[in-house]
Formats: structure tokens, C-alpha cells, sequence
């Protein structure tokens, strides 16, 4: 597969999903789905926060696009750009080893063609998914880091490789088909910075994509520490530093949005401050 890079038009997206529910999965009720935003407000169910992030919509996703345009988390190096700090390669033989894990227990998981959602400088790809598929497609919404990314690769690992300038939110099923089944879709710190809705559309549509066995990862941030687990927490461009719009879901939460595209969690890995998923279709 050659080195590409493919733009595509900006559209919109707003209209809400129904849920499904998986096989042998405890339905996650809306109303259990609270939290609070940096500003200080209380969301009381996911109808809630479903309508406040449709309400800033465009405007969370314009400062998004700015913060990463002008350099997003920063670093000192490549593998740092897209984590801000060195914990870089260390979450690459985290990410290996999940894959490894998985592979072991799915042992009909193909290996053949990957996609990278949110792939930013390549990081991913380089440290996790060329190691043992033979394509990767990286879907990423800057053109920047898109264009990085085959620099950061190198021809050698670029040539396997085909990079598409597109936004999670304007993914279709046209666009998957096009791409070609895919064995493994991998997200990773990326449904953070989708509003509810637009993830659900995303992992919906990715999940039509996969080809027989495929499987569909998400490793996202989960709240830690002293915050409290069963709440999302909320960033939003007004009220932190990084002047963006960011969302830390809990467990539930998360599989909340997975049963909503009609997902099955197959299993999950606790870290530190993460959660990976496995997911498949029903």
C-alpha cells in the first residue's frame, strides 16, 4: 500500500443515536450519568450533557482544531508530541503488550489492515501496530501532524502506510467502505475530545468497517486520584489552561457510549490512569 495523504470536505453531525444493547451487558442507564464541567456546573443524567455539548458544538471543535494546530500537548520530541511528556515509548510497550494479550485470546484475529483513528504523529503506528499488521491507515483531523507523521515514520514504514486528512466527526460509512475491511481499529485519547454524540457516531460507523473477527480498541483517560470515579469531569475552552474542550469519562460511562453503537466489551485493561477496551460487534 503507498503513502497518501486524502482530504476530505468538512459536513455536519447532531442528530442522537439510539441505544442498543449488547449480549450478557448490564444496560447503563442515562441517569446515572453525572459529572461536572471546570466551571463548576452539575450534570444530572446524559440527556444533560448531551444538550450542553450540542449547544457548543462547533465552538469546542473550532478551539480544538486551534489547540492542536498551534502545537497541542507539545513535547520535546516526537514521541512526546501527542502525550506531552516521555511517558511516550513506555505507553507503546503498554499499548504492545495489550495487543499481544489480545491476539493471544482472539487467536482468529487477523492481521492484515489496521487503522489508527486519531493517529496524530504516528506514535502509535510506529510503536504498536506496524510490530503486527501488515497496513495501517492513519485517519487523523490535523493536516500538520498528518503530514508529520510520514516523517516521523520514515519511507521504509510510511510505504506500508496510507494517510487520510479527515475529522472523526465527518467519518461515514462510505468513507469505511472505501477503506477496505479492517482487522483492528485503534483509538486511543481521541473520543475524549468528541462530544457524546459525534463518539457514538464514530465507533458506530468504525464498528460497520470491521471485517470478520475484527476487533475495535479504545484507550481513553479515566478519572483517577481524588477525583470521583463515577463522575465525568469536563474541560472546556473557557475554563482551563489549555484553552480546549476535553471530557474524562468513567467506566460506565464509556460503556454507556459502546452499548449506545452497539458494541460488546470483550474485556478491558485497568491502568494507572486508563482504561483499554476490546471491542466487537455484536
Amino acid at each position: 500500500m503507498s503513502a497518501a495523504l486524502h482530504k476530505k470536505k468538512t459536513k455536519k453531525k447532531s442528530t442522537p443515536l439510539p441505544q442498543t444493547l449488547g449480549s450478557n451487558e448490564k444496560l447503563i442507564h442515562p441517569d446515572t450519568i453525572k459529572g461536572v464541567d471546570d466551571a463548576g456546573n452539575f450534570y444530572g443524567s446524559h440527556a444533560d450533557l448531551i444538550t450542553f455539548q450540542g449547544i457548543h458544538r462547533e465552538e469546542f471543535y473550532d478551539r480544538n482544531a486551534k489547540y492542536w494546530a498551534d502545537g497541542g500537548c507539545g513535547g520535546k520530541t516526537d514521541n512526546e508530541a501527542m502525550v506531552g511528556d516521555g511517558g511516550g515509548i513506555e505507553d507503546g510497550e503498554e499499548g504492545l503488550a495489550f495487543l499481544d494479550m489480545l491476539i493471544a485470546r482472539m487467536p482468529a484475529l487477523p492481521r492484515g489492515h489496521a487503522i489508527d483513528l486519531g493517529a496524530g504523529v504516528g506514535r502509535v503506528t510506529k510503536l504498536v501496530l506496524l510490530k503486527r499488521y501488515d497496513e495501517v491507515r492513519l485517519v487523523e483531523a490535523d493536516e500538520g501532524w498528518s503530514k508529520r507523521s510520514r516523517v516521523y515514520l520514515g519511507r521504509k514504514r510510511a510505504s506500508r502506510c496510507t494517510f487520510t486528512h479527515e475529522r472523526l466527526d465527518d467519518i461515514t460509512t462510505g468513507d469505511v467502505r472505501d477503506w477496505g475491511f479492517a482487522d483492528l481499529v485503534w483509538i486511543q485519547w481521541t473520543l475524549q475530545y468528541l462530544t457524546d454524540v459525534d463518539a457514538v457516531e464514530c465507533l458506530r460507523t468504525l464498528a460497520g468497517g470491521l471485517g470478520p473477527n475484527g476487533v475495535l480498541v479504545v484507550k481513553e483517560n479515566r478519572p483517577y486520584g481524588k477525583a470521583r470515579e463515577d463522575r465525568f469531569q469536563m474541560e472546556t475552552p473557557d475554563g482551563n489552561e489549555n484553552q480546549r474542550y476535553d471530557i474524562t469519562r468513567p467506566d460506565a460511562h464509556h460503556r454507556r457510549l459502546f452499548q449506545m453503537a452497539g458494541l460488546i466489551v470483550n474485556c478491558v485493561e485497568k491502568g494507572e490512569e486508563t482504561n483499554t477496551y476490546a471491542l466487537m460487534n455484536q
